[in-house]
């Protein structure tokens, strides 16, 4: 109840479906619930009194009714099914649309491994619950309100029985769903560390066999797979128990119906057709615990999967939008970006002092190119991160064209904002598919000319079909170059005017780097940010910035940073080979 109660915003726009097959069922149960009626008339009218006709009479009707129950059935759970899909094709899609909203920070939280399995074996086991809910959820009371009545009306002696019958069932089914349902969220998240094990094996899987750590790998994917083995074969063990149990205590509530109740036979209190159809009786009344139980994995594991389902949806966005963004007008010139005393950390309980970035006040002119230089783990990334919102400062301001980030439509800011990232990450597809990425309207000519200035037009030509060869995914067919030049040109064909190069040319030889940064001189109106950890990427900005331990450490020109920063010093002597003058 708990997984229809979190499926249901999804679900209630189905609810006619819903009713139609529920009813459907109900209509099969009431069908059902006359078998045992005509069953005791066909001993005591039929055969006990030697009636024929009684006997061909009731069984064709019976037959007909049977008939007639299973097309209900029939019915109910094709609608079931169409429910079920219905429902769970909106899940999904909102599912995975609310992936897409999530910022950074969420996603940071979340493994790939974790949203994988929750987009997939979990949203299939609620499907497998709600193709079922539309028949079982009324079908079951029904039928054993239904039979409980017909028993007490038959023979109120023998109804102890089952009152003794019921609540031991009842209880033990109840055990096991309690239990059970803790297995199945802990055997869920075995499966996430089993996902995320094999996709960091299949993403590392160069890594791995440069360091010869495939024994190692092995062993830890055993690990992961052994544990998940463990905890299945624990739950499944606990219900494979639990259905011949309830089959003995049904067997012996029969037995002791038989033993009494024959005497009541002996008696001359009961027939031997109501003795017959009070056992049938009791077997819809132990009928609906029976399925319940068969049901209970799917149930406990719907359950779970619907638990971790809601985990997601409920994430809230780190990033939140404004409801009245402003919107970045089309005709402005170069957008200047200004950083006020800006701090950032990852983690809420952070220090000021232990912030990724702390401090930081920048202006950064429209139409200038700045570079942002330092060490790995210096911040710059993290800086960068923030003008776009994939993160949102943890204190201070972040403002493009003036305006504070955080008041702009989010969509305007990013379709003004380019990033060319260190590790670009190319979709299966071809060239021209890639490059158009980001803007699905760019013609042929735009294309070309973006990968000609990202020195991507020679070796685009010579593949196979030029700008309609495949790429294999995540740009496996290509060098790191490759796709680093092919991610920048995929940057300047959505011409925006904010372009930031996180360490994009770290791949390519100095020489095609120069020929790429020549492309900064043709730009109009256009801010263009540096990030690098080479001094060679940062020569010719007109603006350097230092970044070490997320603080800012020196800023001006090549020559000002030459003359009065020591680290920039120790910089240039390092990489360049060169003294300073």
């Amino acid at each position: 109840m708990n997984a229809i109660r979190l499926i249901w915003p999804w679900a209630r726009q189905y609810w006619h479906i819903a009713a139609a097959g529920s009813l459907a069922s109900v209509v099969g149960v009431l069908i059902n619930l006359t078998i045992p009626l005509l069953t005791s008339r066909i001993i005591d009218d039929g055969i006990a009194a030697e009636d024929s006709s009684t006997v061909v009479r009731t069984a064709l009707l019976m037959i007909g009714l049977i008939i007639a129950g299973m097309a209900s059935s029939a019915v109910s759970s094709l609608l079931g099914i169409r429910f079920a899909f219905h429902t769970i094709t909106d899940l999904r899609r909102d599912l995975y649309g609310h992936v897409q909203n999530l910022s950074f920070g969420n996603l940071d939280r979340l493994t790939s491994g974790e949203i994988l399995t929750r987009l997939t074996s979990d949203v299939t086991k609620v499907t497998s619950l709600l193709s079922i809910a539309v028949s079982f959820v009324v079908q079951i009371p029904v039928s054993f309100v239904g039979a409980l009545v017909a028993i007490v009306v038959i023979d109120v002696s023998l109804v102890p029985i089952v009152f003794v019958m019921v609540p031991v069932i009842g209880v033990l089914v109840w055990y096991v769903i309690v239990r059970s349902n803790v297995l199945y969220d802990r055997l869920q998240s075995r499966l996430d560390r089993l996902n995320t094990v094999l996709q960091e094996n299949i993403q590392g899987t160069e890594v791995i066999k440069a360091f010869v750590r495939q024994d190692h790998e092995v062993e830890r994917f055993d690990r992961a797979a052994g544990d998940l083995a463990d905890d299945a074969t624990l739950v499944n063990q606990l219900v494979a128990s639990l259905f011949p149990t309830l089959i003995l205590l049904s067997s012996l509530g029969i037995a002791a119906v038989l033993w009494i109740g024959g005497g009541n036979v002996i008696d001359g209190q009961l027939s031997e057709g109501e003795l017959v159809a009070f056992i049938q009786f009791m077997a819809f009344i132990a009928m609906p615990m029976m399925f319940f139980a068969f049901l209970q994995p799917l149930l406990s594991a719907a359950g779970a999967s619907m638990n971790r389902i809601a985990e997601v949806t409920n994430e809230q966005a780190d990033v939140v939008v404004a409801e009245d963004g402003k919107v970045l007008p089309s005709a402005a010139g170069a957008l200047d970006i200004t950083f006020e005393n800006v701090y950032f950390h990852y983690r809420a309980d952070t220090a000021h002092d232990e912030c990724a970035i702390r401090g930081i006040s920048l202006h950064i002119p429209g139409g200038t190119t700045v570079a942002i230089l330092g060490a790995t783990g210096s911040g710059k990334s993290t800086l960068v991160n923030l003008i776009p919102r994939f993160y949102d400062a943890s204190h201070g301001t972040v403002r493009v064209g003036g305006i504070d980030v955080r008041d702009l439509d989010k969509s305007s800011l990013r379709r003004n904002i380019g990033i060319a990232l260190q590790e670009p990450y190319l979709f299966s597809g071809t060239v021209a598919d890639n490059l158009r990425f980001g803007r699905p309207d760019a013609n042929d000519a735009e294309i070309i000319a973006a990968a000609t200035a990202a020195q991507a037009h020679d070796f685009i030509v010579a593949m196979d079909k030029g700008y309609e060869s495949v790429i294999e995914q995540g740009g496996a067919n290509l060098s790191g170059g490759q796709r680093q030049r092919l991610a920048i040109a995929r940057t300047l064909v959505v011409d925006p005017k904010v372009l930031i190069f996180d360490d994009s040319t770290s791949a390519v030889d100095l020489e095609t780097e120069a020929k790429i940064q020549q492309i900064f001189d043709s730009l109009v109106d256009v801010t263009v940010i540096l990030v690098a950890q080479r001094i060679s990427t940062a020569l010719g900005a007109d603006v350097i910035v230092l970044l070490d331990d997320g603080e800012i450490v020196g800023q001006g020109t090549h020559a000002e940073l030459l003359l009065t920063s020591p680290i920039y010093q120790e910089i240039y002597r390092s990489q360049l080979g060169e003294p300073v003058a």
